[in-house]
């Protein structure tokens, strides 16, 4: 089963725009994948939207772990999926190079739909 580490901004993201984040990673993993963020993220969330995201969580069944290692959340984000070895779903264009630099497997929006980045 692939994990798939969602950030905060594709969280705002799909809140805002009321997009169905588990249509659009079923398109691409036939339901073979579990959605996971970390805490510093949804505490970001919860800053940034000042409102209960519970339901936000429970309705995509999204795991959130507690994983820090005193570092900033990008730093955090990329340690922990280098760790798991899971995909990285973001927009951050800084994040996303990062990522493809340290060989992290990143998933990013291609209008409605997603892509693999390579």
């Amino acid at each position: 089963m692939n994990e798939i580490l969602i950030d905060t901004n594709i969280m705002v993201y799909c809140f805002d725009r009321k997009l169905d984040l588990t249509n659009l990673l079923d398109d691409l993993f036939q339901s073979g994948f579990r959605v996971i963020t970390l805490k510093k993220c949804m505490e970001e969330l919860i800053s940034i939207k000042r409102i209960d995201v519970n339901n936000f969580f429970m309705h995509y069944n999204i795991n959130v772990i507690d994983f820090n290692n005193n570092q900033n959340t990008d730093d955090t984000i990329l340690n922990f999926c280098l760790d798991r070895k899971c995909f990285l779903f973001t927009e951050d264009k800084a994040l996303l190079e990062r990522a493809k630099i340290k060989g992290i497997k990143t998933l990013s929006f291609a209008g409605k739909s997603l892509k693999f980045n390579k």
